[in-house]
């Protein structure tokens, strides 16, 4: 029997591909580029939010039954998460200049990140068959702000500790600075289509190939 991939993308309004033309989101190209390595067909399931926290993404994992479904069944799981937290923790800290507002933002995306792991693991208990997560780090969305590349890099150095040989961690923040009038949007936060393109590139590779054949039976 022929196998179908199940491709999981699961996040805030990176995974939607909110600034980019429809269908050019890094979630499409990626999509395209396991169907391409693997010459199998990859069923994409899109359930990323625009706005959504670390914390609506967990309440999402907790009580959606259909993602729970989806994440027992994925092959493949992309998560894009935490820079809605950081820019609601950039907002207050801008007009009252005190930190303590983003290290707020970073103690609760730190702990919704892990329970959202948690979360995933509890719901694999039991299924024998292989699968890999991509965890996309930050970019810096707030390049305006002086202070933001200290804390996206503070967000980024904890993801590193989620790492597993299952759980592979896309760091994206070298490939965008400097690059903000190339790779953002006219909203200057989002990406725009090549800063998509930029960071399909970035889990290309870091996802390899030999990973993905471990998918097929």
């Amino acid at each position: 029997m022929d196998k179908t991939i199940n491709y999981l993308a699961f996040g805030d309004s990176l995974t939607v591909g909110f600034g980019a033309p429809d269908g050019r989101g890094f979630v499409y190209s990626f999509k395209q580029k396991v169907e391409q390595w693997l010459n199998v067909p990859v069923q994409l399931i899109q359930a990323g939010t625009n706005g959504a926290t670390t914390n609506e993404l967990l309440q999402t994992l907790q009580s959606d039954p259909q993602i729970q479904k989806d994440i027992q069944t994925a092959d493949i799981i992309t998560i894009t998460a935490g820079g809605n937290d950081l820019i609601q923790g950039a907002i207050p800290f801008f007009y009252q200049n005190d930190p303590a507002f983003l290290k707020t933002a970073l103690q609760t995306y730190e702990s919704n990140y892990k329970e959202i792991m948690v979360q995933i693991e509890t719901l694999r208990q039991g299924i024998d068959t292989p699968y890999l997560i991509a965890l996309i780090g930050l970019y810096n969305p707030l390049p305006q702000v002086p202070e933001s590349a200290y804390w996206v890099q503070r967000f980024n150095i904890f993801l590193r500790k989620l790492e597993q040989p299952h759980i592979h961690i896309v760091q994206v923040y070298d490939a965008f600075v400097g690059q903000d009038t190339r790779y953002l949007s006219d909203d200057a936060i989002h990406p725009n289509e090549d800063g998509y393109d930029e960071l399909a590139r970035q889990v290309e590779s870091v996802v390899s190939l030999q990973q993905l054949q471990r998918l097929i039976p």
